[in-house]
């Protein structure tokens, strides 16, 4: 658990909650400055309450959920201390989908990136410490097609920072992570997406299939999704130029016969796999976008500069905007404080 050293109106401050699948990150937030005052993550996401929920016969679905955000908040309030009887909750991510707390039906697009048409669900917690914590619960967004949770909330924040504004007219987001989403933007509002499962497919590949004795995906991990030598980067290099001239299926197999027939190492060749799903994300963008359309990457540290990466191998470097680490770490929260109640009685 982190917590300023900063002092802070507790009149003016909100919890800003972004529940995962697999993990969970509560922050106290000053709504004045957007400062983090004190915040706290776990690898515990709404799976794991939900599966105990359905597992145990000491209570609801319900139950399960209010009492683990219940100790979650009190403890990094008290950490913090925050005194006040009364505190507004803003929940994205799972905790509306079919495995979260409550599932709330979708918005749809065109969904305006100003917040106007979120779908958001009001509970209230009534804490064992007597305290009362009005959560708002907001759903995602989905098309025909296509949904997602949470990266529209991300988005949201992003564009709320005056420095990327001038990509609100048109440009494509692409919100990098499991389930990668490339969202189409035009007019303000998000009006596509389409999801390429690539964090997933390396997960897959890496760990359960036949590439999983010559890629070593612990090596990225470890890393943190940085390569260290040059040998790495050369070896990124040459899976999105791969995937580039004859696409992904058809070159996947050489993870495998890269170490077997060229002595390549398993912390270089994982590289190379990360760079054929890269490249093939970025490939399939480049082929149904228009080619003076702008992109915006909106990762964090950790896919941001592989994403930018194979963006100058592929010379589209100069359409591609990046947010800022900084920023994309502060997405989510910034979302929260614009879709802030008109009743919690803070600066919005």
């Amino acid at each position: 658990m982190n917590t300023s050293s900063q002092p802070f109106q507790q009149s003016y401050c909100f919890l800003s909650c972004d529940w995962g699948t697999s993990s969970f990150r509560l922050r106290l937030m000053d709504a004045r400055s957007n400062k983090v005052i004190c915040e706290t993550k776990k690898d515990i996401g709404v799976k794991s309450v939900f599966l105990q929920s359905r597992s145990s016969d000491q209570g609801s679905r319900d139950t399960f959920f209010e009492s683990f955000l219940d100790a979650q908040c009190n403890q990094l309030l008290d950490e913090a201390g925050f005194s006040d009887d009364t505190i507004t909750m803003m929940l994205s991510g799972m905790t509306t989908s079919s495995i979260g707390w409550v599932e709330v039906p979708y918005a749809r697009v065109p969904f305006p990136l100003n917040g106007a048409q979120s779908v958001i669900l009001g509970r209230e917690i009534k804490s064992t410490t007597g305290r009362r914590i009005q959560c708002q619960l907001i759903s995602g967004i989905q098309t025909g097609t296509e949904m997602m949770r949470g990266e529209e909330t991300e988005l949201m924040g992003v564009f709320s920072l005056e420095k990327y504004r001038g990509l609100l007219s048109e440009c494509v987001a692409i919100v990098p992570g499991t389930h990668s989403k490339h969202v189409l933007i035009a007019g303000g509002e998000i009006v596509s997406i389409e999801t390429f499962m690539t964090g997933e497919l390396l997960d897959l590949l890496g760990r359960h299939s036949i590439l999983h004795a010559t890629a070593d995906l612990k090596t990225v991990f470890d890393q943190k999704f940085k390569m260290i030598t040059e040998s790495q980067n050369d070896a990124f290099k040459s899976g999105v130029a791969t995937v580039s001239q004859s696409g992904l299926l058809g070159n996947l197999f050489q993870a495998r016969t890269r170490g077997v027939l060229q002595n390549a190492s398993n912390t270089d060749t994982i590289w190379f796999l990360m760079g054929l799903l890269i490249g093939e994300e970025w490939c399939q963008l480049i082929k149904r976008r228009a080619s003076n359309l702008p992109i915006l990457v909106a990762a964090g540290s950790r896919f941001g500069e592989l994403y930018s990466k194979a963006a100058e191998i592929l010379g589209v470097e100069q359409r591609v905007s990046r947010v800022l680490a900084e920023d994309m770490d502060l997405a989510s929260s910034l979302g929260h404080r614009l879709l802030l109640p008109s009743h919690a009685n803070l600066p919005v």
